[in-house]
């Protein structure tokens, strides 16, 4: 389809059909918006520079980056649509 049929901040879903070569069933196809994966990586590495930073001040926990990459890590699995 031209037009998505569903869309979100990180990515759209369009109607597509198979070749009959391979079923000719109707599919959906998840697509990732141009440019997403980059300003992601950015914004976590930003969040965890601040999460080191912020561990040094008095009375806040040393234990909010490890959080972040843990966070981090299951959210650029769900980015990877392959």
């Amino acid at each position: 389809s031209e037009e998505p049929l569903a869309a979100a901040s990180l990515g759209q879903v369009y109607r597509g059909k198979l070749l009959p070569a391979h079923g000719g069933t109707e599919v959906a196809v998840k697509v990732q918006r141009p440019g997403v994966l980059e300003a992601a990586a950015l914004d976590v590495f930003i969040m965890r520079r601040a999460a080191v930073l912020f561990s040094k001040l008095p009375g806040m926990s040393d234990g909010w980056a490890s959080v972040l990459d843990d966070w981090a890590l299951r959210f650029f699995q769900e980015m990877d649509y392959q």
